[in-house]
């Protein structure tokens, strides 16, 4: 299996489309809420036994503390820096 991907939005032009969301992360989509900014996950990634993403699980316990969940599966960080992307409307 190959390891899951994080892909980190870095300029508005990259801002993903749901259907570009939902094809990289292989499902549907769901918006977790960082200190920093936004993961884009796939819903069902632990349903589906996606490997664990240890970047997008180390980042979501930075904001919700050591005994938080964890991250399977493709994600996508959008930085609250990209304030005119969609996903923060």
């Amino acid at each position: 299996m190959t390891q899951p991907k994080t892909k980190q939005i870095l300029d508005i032009k990259d801002d993903p489309s749901l259907k570009e969301a939902q094809t990289f992360v292989g499902g549907y989509v769901e918006m977790v809420r960082l200190d920093d900014g936004i993961l884009l996950v796939d819903e069902e990634g632990k349903l589906k036994r996606l490997q664990t993403n240890h970047l997008a699980s180390a980042m979501y316990e930075r904001t919700y503390g050591e005994d938080a969940d964890i991250i399977n599966g493709n994600a996508i960080y959008i930085p609250n820096t990209l304030t005119k992307s969609q996903w923060f409307s």
